[in-house]
């Protein structure tokens, strides 16, 4: 059994594990990946912290099934648990209406390169002043439209981008998680996106939600959000509630206020054309009971604790 734990053990690639150990009973109760603290720290996901523990975007999945991802508070405080904290950043380099163009190297990019030169615009990056930091791209995403070559569209994550600024160079290196399978000629182009955990938060925008805080933070301390499995969410009238006017409404969104509501649903029960097309967040795990039927018809609400669904 030994021998054949340690050839089990060497099958395993990437960086995930060691188990993390629950506080209370001392056993296997998390896996993490990337698993290795930045620090030496551990810090679990009902906790805030000044320091950056782990890398932005690492995960941890609790052995039960919950998961989280690690993130970084913008310069407002998350002050509500109650609420979904969102991505608060708007795409760095924009694929519409004119993608960036993937500079060429003579005369093209070769297949099997780790690095592209993307020359940007002066309206891109957070400010839209064509400014972008030295590594500011990390744990992001890349979309890459070879031109005149199929297949179309190559995603990749980014691990590392040069700076750009209008006033100097509007060309930054990215480099690539996996090499490029084809060469890239003139004229291909890219579209660019942040870690969407570089900088989370609330408010009543209509942006991504990407999880629900365990703790209340500081303006720019490091937090886990809880990205799937079973929680506890603010919720509109009628969610968890399945009387008589609203039989078989499990599934529920995200409103504007990071609060959730039944599916095209008001809290009243009329439809909603603003919820008709919001974000998906899970469906309720338990209702109340409307057998006997209540005396008080009025709308109701469950706990409700809700199987979240954003990222497994």
């Amino acid at each position: 059994m030994q021998a054949k734990s340690r050839l089990y053990a060497r099958r395993l690639r990437g960086d995930i594990g060691p188990l993390g150990i629950d506080p209370r009973t001392r056993l296997p109760g998390a896996i993490l990946a990337p698993a290795v603290s930045l620090t030496g720290a551990d810090q679990y996901y009902d906790e805030a912290s000044d320091v950056q523990n782990f890398e932005i975007g690492s995960r941890m999945q609790l052995i039960r099934g919950r998961v989280f991802y690690y993130a970084r508070v913008g310069a407002v405080a998350i002050a509500n648990t109650s609420r979904g904290v969102k991505n608060l950043i708007y795409q760095h380099v924009e694929g519409l209406p004119s993608p960036a163009a993937v500079a060429p190297v003579a005369p093209i990019v070769a297949a099997g390169a780790l690095q592209v030169a993307v020359t940007v615009a002066v309206t891109d990056g957070i400010l839209a002043d064509g400014a972008i930091a030295a590594n500011e791209l990390v744990g992001g995403h890349i979309v890459i439209f070879p031109f005149g070559v199929q297949p179309r569209g190559i995603n990749r994550e980014i691990v590392a981008n040069t700076a750009t600024s209008a006033a100097t160079t509007l060309v930054m290196t990215v480099t690539l998680d996996r090499p490029l399978p084809v060469a890239l000629a003139a004229n291909s182009t890219a579209a660019l996106m942040a870690s969407e955990y570089a900088t989370v938060g609330q408010d009543d925008e209509w942006k991504t939600v990407l999880g629900l805080a365990m703790v209340e933070a500081t303006a720019l301390q490091y937090i886990w959000l809880q990205t799937w499995g079973p929680t506890w969410q603010g919720a509109q009238l009628n969610v968890g509630d399945l009387d008589g006017t609203h039989p078989n409404n499990h599934q529920v969104v995200f409103r504007a206020d990071g609060s959730m509501g039944l599916h095209g649903l008001t809290g009243a029960g009329a439809i909603d054309v603003t919820t008709a097309y919001a974000q998906h967040a899970g469906y309720t795990m338990a209702t109340l009971n409307p057998y006997p039927p209540r005396t008080a018809p009025a709308p109701q609400r469950g706990a409700p604790f809700i199987f979240l669904q954003i990222t497994p």
